[in-house]
């Protein structure tokens, strides 16, 4: 059951080149949340911009009722986001979503990530070391200067394998590339995803050819943030039928073999 409330700014700062880390006071968020879900923010008290900015849910704390986001500056308003000041308030509204599927406890599983689908597979990650799970994340950038969270993934005894485009940090290439020199995910319970899209529709094939069931975490860009302006539509395939779903309410996780990547 998603809550409109204010929430108090307890940290913003730079981690990337136009990239911040925001943490926010939101206890009832923090404490409904699951992972691959995501909160509607407004970003000013006045009317420019008009429309809240969806932004994926990066961590949570529920014992201290923590919510952390991480977000790319894009725009006037996470422009005006990132300016936050430690005390601000900021209105939210959320969790808001479908999130994605948890394994089994113990399962063996893959995470790939690309730039700034980074973001919400930390939370992922964060409930899969909780259930003992085996995380391998494939973390791909274009560059070492805009990797994120690899420290993050680290400190939560995940595997990280890391693909830079120019070849500054890891594996020379993208994503799909450096997953297609390890074959260790063709073994996993599932493989989860977000990311640009050209990299998850790749995945997306390689894990239907390996038989290996994937999740994606879609992005797009949303009015209302809970279904009822259909801006955020995305064709799903589903027993051969073609249909359009809400990234933000039957979303944004889909399973990756139902989505049509175009």
């Amino acid at each position: 059951m998603s809550k409109i409330m204010d929430a108090k700014v307890l940290g913003v700062y730079p981690v990337a080149p136009a990239t911040y880390y925001m943490e926010l006071e939101a206890p009832d968020i923090a404490r409904l949340a699951v992972p691959g879900q995501f909160v509607h923010v407004r970003c000013s008290d006045s009317q420019d911009p008009l429309l809240r900015r969806p932004i994926s849910i990066h961590m949570v704390s529920r014992p201290k009722g923590v919510l952390a986001l991480l977000f790319r500056v894009v725009g006037k308003g996470t422009e005006l986001l990132a300016q936050s000041k430690v005390g601000d308030i900021i209105n939210l509204m959320g969790p808001l979503g479908k999130g994605f599927t948890m394994p089994l406890p113990g399962s063996r599983v893959a995470v790939a990530a690309g730039g700034i689908g980074a973001a919400p597979l930390v939370f992922l990650v964060q409930e899969l070391a909780h259930m003992k799970c085996q995380v391998t994340v494939y973390l791909g950038a274009k560059d070492k200067k805009s990797l994120l969270c690899d420290g993050q993934f680290e400190q939560m005894e995940a595997e990280v394998v890391i693909a830079t485009d120019d070849g500054s940090l890891g594996y020379k290439g993208t994503v799909p590339g450096v997953m297609s020199k390890h074959a260790d995910w063709k073994r996993t319970a599932i493989t989860y995803m977000c990311g640009p899209k050209p990299m998850m529709r790749d995945i997306a094939s390689m894990l239907a050819e390996a038989d290996v069931p994937g999740e994606a975490s879609l992005e797009e860009h949303m009015g209302c943030g809970i279904g009822a302006c259909l801006s955020c539509a995305t064709k799903i395939s589903h027993h051969g039928e073609v249909t359009n779903k809400r990234v933000c309410a039957d979303g944004p996780v889909f399973p990756s073999w139902q989505v049509v990547w175009e």
